[in-house]
């Protein structure tokens, strides 16, 4: 059930435990419990394939799951709802009464809470995206700094290029492997969204 706030219980846990996932972007003790967890399953299997093909699948497992859950998790009509009672409260603070303070007062509240109201249900579904995105993007950035540990290669070939190595720089802090990731899961995920708003419409 949707607490007043936009969230349930299980949202809020979700929340907090995302927020534990993304220190691992900073704690080494994090970010090794999160890798251990899931090179168990992902070492091998990067073995099986081109390496650009396994990133090319993670970055559309992660797409497809992100996707999914945003149109599951959203909450169209109370989003509709929100958004038209907040027109609303703008018109009337648009042209207040002359002799009523409070009632001002009490619209200015109302419509901040709906906007929090509005965010909190627009996050939702990012909040529980991030425990699959967030430990499968740090195993994959331990992966390219650990190639040897990982039992991956550090290689793809693409057309025209040839070899290009995963760990080279393109710019600044940005690598191969990064660009590859994200166009990948960019892909997925517009791809995913078309196919999945008129599986569930």
């Amino acid at each position: 059930m949707v607490l007043e706030n936009g969230w349930t219980v299980y949202d809020k846990l979700a929340g907090a435990l995302a927020l534990v996932l993304m220190t691992g972007y900073y704690l080494t003790p994090v970010q090794s419990a999160v890798v251990a967890t899931l090179d168990v399953v992902l070492s091998p299997l990067a073995t099986l394939v081109p390496v650009s093909v396994f990133l090319f699948g993670l970055a559309g497992a992660t797409g497809l799951y992100s996707t999914t859950l945003q149109l599951l998790l959203q909450d169209s009509d109370a989003m509709e709802r929100l958004q038209e009672r907040m027109k609303t409260l703008q018109r009337e603070l648009q042209s207040p009464p002359d002799d009523d303070a409070d009632a001002l007062g009490d619209d200015q509240r109302e419509l901040m809470r709906s906007w929090m109201t509005m965010l909190k249900l627009q996050f939702r579904p990012m909040v529980w995206s991030m425990l699959l995105t967030i430990p499968v993007f740090l195993w994959i950035r331990w992966a390219m700094m650990n190639p040897a540990a990982a039992t991956i290669p550090v290689a793809l070939s693409l057309p025209v290029v040839g070899h290009v190595a995963l760990t080279a720089t393109l710019v600044g802090p940005v690598k191969v492997w990064l660009v590859w990731y994200l166009g990948g899961s960019i892909s997925f995920t517009f791809v995913s969204r078309r196919v999945l708003s008129r599986v569930l419409a």
